[in-house]
């Protein structure tokens, strides 16, 4: 009689389960695209207003769009090689994107300093600066959480190079649930992002 050890036939990638951190996820997501839009809609109405500059787009943020989208791709790609036990594929894949990740964050740096240096010479309050300040420096908070948890599953998967280690891994239950959590979270801010800078593009930074 054969024994069949493949985890495909025993359970999905999720597992079913009610986890509260799932939960309160979901609802902190909620409460971050109410908080997006509020700023978004706010400064909607201060662009009439008077002191609102036009000013030009860094192109690091150009660099910064295609970085998250990259690390979304690759956070899927890592994500098909752990469902299909393909468990180096998966670290590979994983660690790519957490490099993406911390490029993306020195990338927004670069961002930030291309904002000053252009605009140091306008004089008085210049509401539209501080709001791009305050929107991709949110969106950067963001970032640093998905990348510390990013981090911690990285360094799991390391510790559970060999594939018995790393098939017992991918049975337990609340793994599988950090890892639905992760995709979740890394998504829904490369989402916010790309929303956010077609926003500043086409509005916010004419």
């Amino acid at each position: 009689m054969s024994t069949n050890y493949s985890t495909k036939l025993r359970r999905g990638f999720s597992t079913g389960q009610r986890d509260p951190y799932q939960f309160m996820m979901w609802l902190g997501i909620a409460g971050s695209t109410l908080m997006f839009l509020s700023l978004l809609i706010l400064s909607f109405f201060r662009k009439d207003s008077l002191g609102w500059e036009e000013i030009r787009m860094p192109g690091a943020f150009w660099l910064s769009s295609l970085l998250i989208f990259s690390s979304s791709v690759t956070l899927f790609e890592a994500t098909l090689a752990f469902k299909a036990e393909r468990f180096k594929h998966y670290r590979i894949c994983l660690g790519l994107t957490f490099l993406l990740g911390l490029i993306f964050i020195v990338v927004q740096a670069v961002g930030w300093i291309e904002l000053f240096e252009a605009n140091k010479s306008i004089e008085g309050k210049n509401s539209s600066l501080y709001f791009i300040y305050l929107i991709t420096g949110l969106h950067f908070l963001h970032i640093l959480g998905g990348l510390a948890f990013m981090g911690i599953l990285f360094t799991e998967a390391i510790r559970n190079s060999s594939y018995i280690d790393a098939f017992v891994y991918s049975v337990n239950g609340p793994n599988l649930i950090r890892i639905k959590m992760l995709n979740i979270f890394w998504h829904f801010i490369g989402v916010l992002w790309l929303v956010l800078f077609f926003v500043m593009l086409f509005y916010l930074l004419p």
